[in-house]
């Protein structure tokens, strides 16, 4: 009887992870189908981690891999490391500098690069930060906290226009906010700002701007103000990423 309710509770358990590791919207890779699946994509965010991964740091990238399900261009993968048994992936693992002494480590692989890049978790290891991450070394499309996907796009198109044209787009732009929601109002007045801003002293507006954000970001704030500026941060990054020339661009932005 003992065996049978331990053998039972084990089914139970494995459908229980099963379950966690489907809705969270990331794929389980080993060192077999590693390099076949993510070939298959422009960009792979991959998290090396212990085999059943908990705590605030996985419940960050299972965040930022619901939020990506869309993306079709990018994959959110996890590599589950055990050091017992047959201590699967562990190999894998460390050809990319993960190991149990420095779990969980993501990085990036982006079609076309012979190496991966390593998220940097100095300012935090949450899912706002590592869509952040992705959007500025790929250029693919994820919404930032306080950003307008229809701005984005209008903001990427002005990156890429002759001033006559940039101030067509600012036009749109003005027409489009009479559209937005109230809640997006106050980051829509930030766009045209940028973009009126960009007109008068050149392109190179966008970069000093972020500069001095990022200056007056690492001052002593209030927590107000620190919301205030990260949404402006948020907003200048799509105006960044093309201008920055990084490998993936999609069409659709």
């Amino acid at each position: 009887m003992k065996q049978c309710l331990l053998f039972i509770w084990a089914i139970f358990s494995a459908t229980l992870v099963t379950e966690a590791t489907a809705a969270s919207g990331s794929v389980e890779l080993d060192e077999y189908s590693f390099h076949k699946v993510i070939n298959k994509f422009e960009a792979s965010l991959v998290k090396f981690d212990v085999a059943f991964p908990y705590g605030d740091k996985h419940d960050a990238f299972v965040a930022l891999a619901k939020d990506s399900k869309d993306v079709e261009d990018l994959l959110v993968a996890e590599v589950g490391v055990k050091d017992y048994g047959e201590k699967d992936n562990e190999e894998l693992a460390k050809k990319y500098g993960a190991t149990k002494d420095n779990f969980p480590i993501v990085k990036l692989f982006v079609k076309g690069k012979s190496e991966p890049i390593l998220f940097d978790d100095s300012k935090g290891f949450s899912a706002d930060e590592l869509r952040r991450f992705v959007r500025e070394k790929t250029g693919l499309y994820l919404s930032l906290p306080g950003c307008v996907k229809e701005l984005d796009k209008l903001a990427s198109k002005f990156m890429q226009a002759g001033k006559d044209k940039k101030k067509e787009i600012l036009k749109e732009t003005k027409d489009a906010l009479e559209k937005i929601p109230e809640k997006d109002a106050v980051a829509g007045k930030i766009y045209k700002l940028i973009m009126e801003k960009s007109l008068d002293k050149g392109d190179e507006f966008t970069k000093l701007e972020n500069e001095r954000v990022k200056k007056l970001l690492s001052g002593k704030l209030s927590e107000e103000k620190k919301k205030e500026l990260g949404i402006r941060l948020n907003i200048l990054q799509s105006f960044q990423l093309l201008d920055k020339q990084k490998s993936v661009v999609k069409d659709d932005l």
